[in-house]
């Protein structure tokens, strides 16, 4: 049966005693087995709608369902553990994502797998890492302790890509001011430091059909596509905060 790993998370209530639950009855389906768990790990909050931390973890399963299967029996434990999805990166008492499934690559409208963020996200990297370390990401072609690995780099290498010159500018001034820790600086108009040089840890793609640089011309593995986050400033620094060691 294909093997799988799983995000756990959660913020609300007691959130290990939940996961346990949460587990058994996964390992109660007759077509899912749950191999092995991470340990747990306390991390804080990304964006402003909670202060509380969150409990997040990964976890290995082999099933014989299918992709889509899997995540509506997912989305169901969610649901009995009093899961509403209203607020991006709200309160919750149990959050499962499906972050891969073998190596099967798959875009529709109802899932994404590999989950799109898992490769970048340090509150997922973390547990998964301790599991499935040497699994490759099948669409960066790296292994899951390799990618978090890259996280590890420091300074921190921030690139933009896809913009006009003067918002590109304009956005690294104020994102600069949040993370006075992280290099910052532009594809279209590199550094003439030898740190520019130096693989960026993530390569953020804002730009649209017409922009002169594309999405697919950038580097596989640090790339990033954030071109609907045109104008919203507040989503680009979630993406930082999740990529920055915030526990």
């Amino acid at each position: 049966m294909p093997d799988c790993y799983i995000a756990l998370g959660g913020n609300q209530g007691p959130v290990r005693e939940t996961f346990a639950r949460a587990l058994e009855h996964l390992n109660q389906h007759p077509e899912i087995s749950v191999i092995q768990t991470s340990t747990w790990i306390e991390t804080a909050p990304v964006g402003d709608q909670t202060s509380d931390p969150f409990m997040n973890g990964a976890a290995q399963l082999s099933t014989s369902l299918s992709p889509e299967s899997l995540l509506l029996e997912l989305q169901q434990q969610e649901a009995e553990w009093g899961r509403i999805r209203k607020v991006r990166w709200g309160a919750r008492p149990l959050d499962l994502d499906l972050l891969l499934y073998d190596q099967r690559i798959i875009s529709t409208d109802d899932l994404i797998v590999p989950h799109p963020a898992c490769w970048y996200r340090r509150f997922v990297l973390d547990p998964l890492a301790e599991i499935a370390a040497d699994v490759i990401h099948p669409e960066k072609q790296i292994t899951i302790q390799e990618l978090r690995q890259r996280l590890l780099v420091t300074p921190f290498r921030f690139v933009l890509a896809g913009l006009p010159p003067e918002e590109t500018t304009s956005l690294i001034e104020n994102l600069q001011q949040g993370f006075p820790e992280v290099l910052f600086s532009s594809w279209e108009l590199p550094d003439s430091t030898e740190s520019a040089f130096q693989e960026p840890t993530l390569i953020a793609w804002l730009g649209s059909p017409l922009s002169p640089t594309k999405f697919e011309d950038l580097p596989l593995i640090p790339r990033l596509n954030l071109s609907d986050y045109q104008g919203d400033t507040e989503r680009i620094v979630h993406v930082l905060q999740s990529a920055l060691d915030f526990h």
